[in-house]
């Protein structure tokens, strides 16, 4: 490409770069030190259905089940007092955590949880039944978190994710959550009626998707299911 480095550089810095920079940044500060607002905010944008959306992938769930991006700990809540000892929680975010530790603790329930990573999860090979997802951010399409789930499920496993939700009786207040999804740069609710869930690198390791769309009050929640070909190889990204 011609120019010089910095030319390239400039050319680069477009005022969407910046804004798509700007909200990533606002979306880790929000995870991280402003976790203690997270559940006021996700109350406002689900209409206060943010807790019913989340646990409508307890059906979904069996067995040994880990959840990546546990956030501030309701679907762990759910199952420590359904099934104490089955299910292990990680986040990235130590706030995050230390609002599910707070939660389970209230609750007399049994603490599992974890910091990590989606594409380095801290559990030993074939050692859960369910890998769930829910509302996660961009690493639910990266080859390496791929991987990393195909790696921790055991036979038979599956993955769940809660990929989003769409309100059903539209009007002013479904109109301003639409706006606030768009200048995050977030799917607005209303194109999920066509929505593809298509995730390539889940595919690629041998996961057959398939997508549900579930009635929480008046909005629906999808979900989508991956189920393991078990002829497979789990074999690690490449470099």
């Amino acid at each position: 490409m011609p120019g010089t480095r910095s030319e390239r550089s400039k050319r680069g810095f477009t005022p969407a770069f910046l804004y798509a920079t700007l909200i990533r940044w606002a979306f880790t500060r929000f995870y991280r030190e402003f976790a203690w607002t997270y559940s006021a905010v996700a109350w406002l944008v689900s209409r206060g259905m943010w807790r019913q959306w989340m646990l409508i992938a307890l059906p979904y769930l069996r067995g040994r089940t880990l959840e990546i991006g546990c956030g501030t700990g309701y679907v762990q809540e759910a199952l420590a007092s359904q099934s104490p000892g089955t299910v292990l929680g990680v986040d990235a975010s130590p706030q995050m955590l230390a609002i599910t530790r707070r939660r389970l603790r209230r609750s007399g329930l049994p603490l599992r949880l974890a910091r990590g990573i989606a594409q380095a999860l801290p559990v030993a090979n074939s050692s859960v039944d369910t890998v769930l997802a829910t509302f996660p951010a961009e690493y639910i399409l990266e080859p390496a978190t791929a991987h990393e789930i195909r790696r921790a499920l055991a036979s038979g496993g599956r993955l769940v994710i809660v990929d989003g939700a769409q309100f059903t009786r539209p009007g002013w207040y479904e109109r301003l959550v639409d706006l606030a999804y768009r200048l995050a740069l977030l799917a607005p609710t209303k194109a999920m009626t066509e929505y593809d869930f298509r995730l390539p690198a889940l595919e690629e390791v041998g996961f057959a998707m398939t997508q549900t769309w579930e009635t929480v009050g008046v909005s629906r929640v999808m979900v989508i299911t991956g189920t393991l070909s078990d002829n497979q190889p789990a074999t690690p990204p490449e470099a």
